[in-house]
């Protein structure tokens, strides 16, 4: 199990990046236009990651694009409703 992990690191080192930075940018934001606007960004790079990470790993299949299309969906659609909640977007 370790080992399998360990041929996997920069693909997860990468995505661990992408969201910290993501995050980071989000939260020193006030603006909730450009909060949503990242978390966009972000779900766009979370599912082209997962695609390519399962493209080169020749394992991709139609069913692996619809669960991270409705993934990153899913996690917008929260971002999206907890940043609407404080009433100012």
């Amino acid at each position: 199990m370790l080992g399998k992990i360990s041929g996997y690191i920069i693909y997860y080192m990468s995505l661990v990046v992408i969201l910290s930075l993501s995050f980071v940018l989000a939260y020193s934001s006030t603006d909730r236009g450009f909060q949503v606007g990242v978390a966009a960004v972000t779900t766009f790079f979370y599912v082209l990651w997962g695609i390519l990470h399962h493209l080169l790993n020749h394992d991709l299949d139609t069913k692996i694009v619809i669960e991270y299309v409705l993934i990153g969906a899913f996690g917008l659609t929260i971002i999206f409703f907890l940043l609407s909640a404080s009433g100012n977007y």
